[in-house]
């Protein structure tokens, strides 16, 4: 991730800290409870959690592994990560600061590898599929849940775009067909566990990013002016659209003779 790229992640996600530890789309998802069943946890896996923000999903992982490894590149949402595993006693969870696309973990290390609403901030997501991959043991799986784009070109630039100008720290949502290529060339293989979407009030979306002023107004205007196509494949209206989102599964191969 390029030094630019991490300034600007870490400035958007310092500031709003506080904001993710108590968000509902973040901590309430209804993807959430899913993924220990998708990840086929059995409570003797060990995890790692990759942009994990203030701790959501490992916490949400931890009852069912042996032990949870959560890291992020912004260090004011570890302290919120911490926060909430300290106050909820949870023992089998430790946290680090660590860059998604160059993991200080040794080669099959871990079990599952997860990452969650995060990857559309990663300007490298072939580096980060193949470091999970790295990390993975022989038969392990990779769990990403992210915001997807359509497969056409101009409802793809057109989610990008207002979520760009909401938050400058977005890189790119990426389609599934896009998904499958990066985790076949890392060697993992593909599957869609499960898809869905997000009702988003866009004023608390904005408010969320803390959007300037100026330029929150550029984005209503760019919802409220969208194209026929648009605003049907994004239900669009004058307070509320929705976002894509998949669970998404990459399987390493297991060992030979395993």
């Amino acid at each position: 991730m390029s030094d630019q790229c991490k300034d600007d992640v870490r400035r958007q996600f310092g500031a709003s800290a506080p904001a993710y530890a108590t968000s509902s789309v973040h901590a309430k998802g209804a993807d959430l409870p899913l993924l220990p069943a998708i990840a086929a946890l059995t409570g003797s896996e060990d995890v790692l959690d990759i942009a994990t923000a203030a701790g959501h999903t490992a916490l949400a992982l931890a009852p069912h592994a042996r032990h949870v490894t959560g890291v992020d590149l912004t260090p004011e949402m570890l302290t919120e990560a911490k926060r909430l595993v300290a106050e909820r006693g949870v023992a089998n969870v430790a946290f680090q600061e660590a860059d998604a696309e160059a993991l200080p973990f040794g080669d099959g290390t871990f079990d599952v590898v997860t990452c969650r609403i995060a990857a559309h901030h990663f300007p490298d997501v072939a580096a980060f599929c193949r470091e999970a991959a790295r990390v993975l043991r022989p038969g392990g799986r990779l769990l990403v849940v992210d915001n997807v784009a359509p497969e056409d070109q101009g409802l793809d630039r057109f989610i990008n775009t207002v979520e760009k100008l909401r938050d400058p720290s977005h890189y790119r949502c990426h389609s599934l067909s896009e998904w499958q290529r990066y985790m076949a060339d890392a060697g993992l293989c593909f599957a869609v566990a499960h898809q869905f979407i997000t009702p988003m009030d866009r004023e608390d979306w904005l408010a969320r990013a803390n959007t300037p002023a100026d330029v929150a107004g550029v984005v209503r205007r760019i919802l409220t002016e969208a194209p026929a196509e648009a605003r049907e494949a994004f239900a669009i209206t004058p307070t509320h659209f929705q976002l894509h989102k998949a669970i998404m599964v990459g399987h390493k191969a297991a060992a030979a003779g395993q």
